[in-house]
């Protein structure tokens, strides 16, 4: 592996793990402006504080917890369930595995194209994710009345 080589595969890994946490974002925002409308329609008073201090909790979720948690709340379809699942297996080989089990597949040609090949599988599931996710937010909130602006 060259120095080119090397940057290259960093640059994969960081836009991939970007990608996820634009990911995260999504589902972040959807589920507490899901929990915010169930504690309005509840009958509840909520300050802007309260709402930041619900989006920081929520923002300390790892994926595993934050899926379970929208799939709760209906911001994530029952028909992309398998896909988050598989997803959520992926980013955890990624965040906590890869360099252990395949850390020296970058050594080998074949081992690095399929070490890029898998990250960057990761990365755009990530981003497939996160667009099928806004479209199903942005639709919610114009089925409550929030408009958007152009």
């Amino acid at each position: 592996m060259n120095a080119d080589e090397l940057a290259e595969f960093y640059r994969r890994v960081g836009a991939a793990l970007w990608h996820l946490q634009y990911l995260e974002d999504v589902l972040v925002s959807f589920l507490s402006v899901k929990i915010i409308h169930e504690r309005r329609c509840a009958g509840l008073t909520l300050t802007e504080n309260d709402a930041r201090a619900l989006i920081a909790d929520k923002r300390r979720l790892t994926l595993g917890p934050l899926i379970e948690s929208c799939t709760s709340r209906k911001a994530i379809r029952p028909e992309y369930q398998s896909r988050f699942e598989a997803f959520r297996a992926e980013r955890h080989w990624l965040v906590h595995r890869s360099l252990v089990e395949n850390g020296d597949d970058i050594q080998v040609d074949a081992g690095l194209e399929s070490l890029i090949a898998r990250i960057t599988r990761i990365q755009e599931e990530a981003i497939s994710l996160k667009k099928a996710v806004g479209e199903d937010f942005f639709s919610w909130m114009a089925a409550h009345g929030v408009r958007q602006s152009t």
